[in-house]
């Protein structure tokens, strides 16, 4: 699990960035601050492993973060200002992220995160092939291409399969951000997992939701405005028009 925090001035940018990194299996946004006075205060009580900081800080610039951070923590850049890149990266900056960032272009920067939090020596591990779930009756085995969508349900989970029943587990969503491989399995919301390739269409709705239509299944999901812009993005077909208000 990566361990973010995000360091921005405007409320409305750390609301967006942190819906768009907690889709992203495998990452938890653990603190939030908006100037960089109140991130030094909370960064040793939270240990972030990346930091996503803004430039243009009230009192003081995001720049000087740079100075009091452990050598080991990576930070990216998120702002609308494009001429402070080489200065970054010469002051160790992991990534450079120009305002406006779409949702793709942080997925890329976590997977750099990822390859480069990865520990020396380790291996990818074999691609999954099926998902772990206990039930009350015993343990089922799920091949992956059977799971259409997730969905959650307070402390439980609901998930949605090809050819089957939905099934009602005792897990939280987030705990198949671990096990699920994450090119395939995107989270789009606070409480949705979906298969990207098992998606088979994504029809407009009236309000600029979408209504989502899988293979090998006659259930369809309607999801939401937010929702079906972070959808759009990962499959390289958003309109910026349709963009929820920050």
């Amino acid at each position: 699990m990566i361990r973010a925090m995000l360091v921005d001035d405007e409320e409305s940018a750390i609301r967006w960035l942190s819906d768009v990194l907690s889709s992203q299996p495998g990452v938890e946004v653990v603190g939030t601050a908006t100037s960089v006075e109140e991130a030094l205060t909370l960064m040793d009580t939270i240990r972030p492993e990346v930091v996503f900081l803004d430039i243009s800080m009230p009192r003081q610039c995001g720049m000087t973060l740079f100075a009091s951070v452990d050598a080991g923590i990576r930070i990216v850049l998120v702002t609308a200002h494009d001429d402070r890149a080489i200065e970054a990266f010469e002051a160790g900056a992991f990534d450079y992220l120009l305002k406006p960032v779409t949702a793709a272009r942080v997925g890329k920067t976590v997977e750099r995160l990822r390859s480069s939090l990865r520990p020396p020596g380790a291996v990818p591990s074999a691609p999954v092939e099926r998902v772990t779930i206990t039930t009350p009756s015993g343990t089922v085995f799920l091949p992956i291409d059977q799971v259409l969508w997730i969905e959650a349900r307070q402390n439980y989970s609901l998930i949605h399969r090809a050819g089957a029943a939905p099934l009602l587990v005792k897990r939280l969503l987030g705990d198949f951000g671990e096990e699920l491989p994450t090119r395939r399995f995107v989270r789009i919301g606070r409480s949705l997992i979906i298969n990207l390739e098992a998606l088979r269409s994504v029809g407009r709705l009236q309000g600029s939701g979408a209504l989502l239509e899988f293979a090998e299944s006659a259930e369809t999901l309607v999801i939401g405005r937010a929702a079906t812009f972070r959808l759009r993005q990962m499959l390289g077909a958003a309109d910026p028009s349709d963009a929820p208000p920050r």
